[in-house]
């Protein structure tokens, strides 16, 4: 079963008991770290270490904690999002773990013990209470009497006091948990239906490239094969291996010509080997023009071509840390839709038998 897979099932099955009798926050958290491992979620899955963790005797301090933390736990995980984005989703997740953990609202106080030493911690404190309710033994004088339950009612009062402050902690780490749950469920539901979506584009694409246009196809792999490596390098390869998919495309479907044409904006355009998207917004209004969806594909068309531009001139100048894995995969994904339009318009312009 694939990760996504086995990560959402147990997603359904920890909302299903999550409020269960018998069903420990301390347990709740180590089934939300085996999710976060499932996805790769290097942020959520350090700080639902620390959920766990004894910090307040582990480390001498706060900061020791966080940098430690930081190197032993998801650290792998963690390198995979850019420096800046990392450490901004790093402080903000760690601020939120010593929120939940303060004894008293504003206090600087917060209890760093691990979620199960906390509820241990709580339950000793039940049955300490419950202590204090036993009654006397016979045969006490009145006074006597009178001091041991005024002793008794100091000593609850303080064990209740004591045990609402933890509990009130083991509150808000539980609501935290329940969010991230319920995050990641919408977040797998919606992924999962855009996947399918975007596999039965791209079959689509490379079933009707293995006949148009095979070098376009091999094309497109090389773009994925790029991405999945994942170095500043291969970004900049797969923007590249873009360009040329829609190049190849264009001699496919609008070869180059000498001389300009004019378009239906009656404006003069240079359709020479070079300019293949003047060549693709060509065709696209001379197949269906004003009609059905060209004018959409075209304005498509020229966002993808200005992301490419923009995203290559970065990395052609050096500069391949600007150029993210989001924006590259959000243009591998864009060129997909752009040709996918592309080759739909020539099958429904194709005569019939072509």
């Amino acid at each position: 079963m694939p990760d996504v897979d086995r990560a959402s099932n147990l997603v359904q099955e920890t909302l299903d008991q999550f409020d269960a009798p018998g069903m420990t926050v301390a347990a709740l958290t180590r089934r939300c770290q085996r999710i976060a491992s499932l996805r790769g979620d290097g942020v959520a899955l350090s700080w639902l270490t620390m959920e766990s963790t004894d910090v307040a005797n582990q480390f001498t301090n706060q900061s020791e904690a966080s940098r430690a933390s930081r190197e032993s736990l998801a650290a792998r995980l963690l390198t995979t999002i850019p420096g800046d984005e990392a450490n901004a989703k790093w402080t903000a997740e760690y601020d939120g773990y010593i929120s939940r953990r303060r004894t008293e609202s504003g206090a600087q106080e917060a209890n760093l013990r691990s979620v199960q030493q906390i509820e241990e911690l709580a339950q000793t404190l039940r049955e300490q209470e419950a202590a204090t309710l036993i009654s006397p033994p016979p045969g006490m004088h009145s006074y006597d009497l009178g001091k041991h339950v005024s002793d008794q009612e100091r000593a609850r009062t303080q064990l209740v006091a004591s045990r609402m402050t933890l509990e009130n902690v083991l509150a808000r780490i539980k609501a935290r948990l329940w969010e991230f749950l319920t995050e990641t469920e919408y977040e797998l539901t919606f992924g999962e239906a855009t996947a399918e979506t975007f596999h039965r584009l791209r079959a689509y694409v490379d079933k009707q490239l293995t006949t148009i246009s095979p070098p376009a196809l091999e094309q497109f792999q090389t773009a994925y094969r790029r991405l999945k490596d994942g170095g500043d390098e291969d970004r900049a390869h797969a923007l590249t291996s873009c360009r040329r998919v829609l190049k190849t495309l264009a001699d496919q479907l609008y070869p180059a010509r000498s001389e300009p044409v004019t378009g239906v904006d009656g404006k003069s355009h240079r359709l020479d080997d070079a300019a293949f998207v003047n060549r693709l917004l060509q065709y696209v209004a001379e197949t269906v023009g004003k009609h059905e969806n060209g004018a959409v594909v075209q304005a498509a068309l020229k966002d993808v071509d200005a992301r490419l531009r923009a995203l290559n001139d970065l990395a052609s100048k050096g500069v391949h840390g600007d150029v993210t894995t989001y924006e590259v995969d959000t243009c591998v994904v864009q060129t997909y839709l752009v040709v996918a339009d592309l080759l739909r318009i020539r099958e429904r312009a194709a005569p019939t038998g072509d």
